[in-house]
């Protein structure tokens, strides 16, 4: 008798915190049999950015946050398995990135949607809580991605960045690996839209074409000591807030201006970490602003810039497949964090296992 098949579902909400993308993949984690997105309901969602950007609440509030982060995992998990018409028990594990809250790499690291109530939802062993392990032994959490953007550049060279909230780069030359948070990708340029216009996100980039670079601001934000560590290091929206761009700000800036400059801040602080003649992939929700796409395109003109469709997994699904990728390899008790990415003592077998036993309700 064949034995059954591995599929484990991956779920992630990154930095931009517009929902929850799944993914269900096979054991070596490079197909994706079906995905699936969940936008976070429109008050859930601005109650993340408010702790995200004010980092103050109360526990109760953000308990109450936890568990409806949770809920969004679980219907995200169980909407894969109604889409392949499979059972819980067809699924070895849910790997569950969660939302990240807070993150001070090196210090501590936070994502809600705890994996016990996801467990309990869709009676799925699932593992979560994957950057504490590596932050305990020394290491920054983040990114952890480019073990699993090495797995799918399959020994070849190559840079695969990921265009979210923050942008992180995975530099793969002749098996060694570098990866570090680059600074913003996308976070600044909807938090500056939003601001002004009242909208979640620059489409295509049309409100950053209508501006011109002011060329003083976007000196003064290079300057800016991240950009200046050398890595491992990473970041993310706790740093790179309205309030942080508010100090580069005089107030007569025309808003369009500011958004173009944004968009030029993103391209070269990625650019700078993009090897001369390397091929390029993007992933993540910036593959979709053809603006950042195009000027990406153009400021690395001695390199090929396509995107992960190219390696066989869609540039939407990247981060998702990889915590699936991930989930395997905790419960076979292999690390999946790369010391040369983090900055960690050794390697770690990442993430919290909680093992759901008995009939789902």
């Amino acid at each position: 008798m064949a034995n059954p098949p591995n599929y484990y579902i991956g779920l992630m909400s990154g930095t931009s915190m517009d929902g929850v993308d799944g993914v269900i993949v096979d054991e070596l984690g490079k197909k994706i049999l079906t995905q699936s997105h969940l936008p976070y309901p429109d008050k859930l969602k601005q109650n993340l950015l408010k702790l995200t950007q004010n980092s103050t609440t109360s526990l109760a509030n953000l308990a109450q946050i936890d568990i409806e982060v949770a809920h969004c995992f679980a219907n995200v998990a169980n909407t894969l398995l109604q889409q392949l018409k499979l059972s819980a028990t067809s699924v070895q594990a849910i790997g569950s990135h969660g939302q990240t809250i807070f993150h001070q790499g090196g210090v501590y690291s936070m994502q809600i949607g705890h994996g016990a109530l996801i467990a309990e939802q869709t009676g799925i062993t699932t593992v979560a809580d994957f950057r504490m392990q590596d932050v305990a032994a020394g290491g920054q959490g983040a990114p952890l991605t480019p073990f699993y953007h090495q797995h799918l550049l399959d020994e070849k060279d190559g840079v695969v960045i990921n265009l979210g909230g923050i942008a992180n780069t995975t530099i793969v030359k002749n098996n060694q690996v570098i990866g570090f948070d680059t600074g913003p990708a996308n976070t600044l340029l909807d938090n500056w839209i939003k601001q002004h216009k009242n909208l979640d996100y620059d489409r295509d980039g049309l409100w950053s074409r209508t501006g011109s670079v002011d060329k003083t601001l976007l000196t003064a934000m290079l300057a800016d000591d991240y950009f200046q560590q050398s890595h491992p290091k990473s970041t993310g929206p706790e740093y790179f807030n309205l309030n942080w761009l508010s100090r580069y700000l005089d107030g007569d800036e025309a808003p369009e201006d500011v958004q173009r400059t944004l968009m030029e801040l993103t391209v070269i602080s990625i650019s700078a970490s993009i090897p001369i003649g390397a091929n390029v992939y993007l992933c993540g929700g910036g593959v979709h602003n053809l603006f950042l796409f195009e000027r990406l395109v153009e400021q690395n003109p001695n390199n090929k810039v396509t995107s992960t469709n190219d390696l066989g997994v869609s540039a939407d699904y990247v981060e998702a497949a990889a915590f699936g990728f991930f989930a395997q390899k905790t419960l076979a008790g292999s690390p999946s964090n790369l010391p040369s990415v983090t900055g960690a003592r050794n390697t770690r077998i990442l993430g919290g296992i909680y093992q759901h036993k008995g009939e789902v309700c």
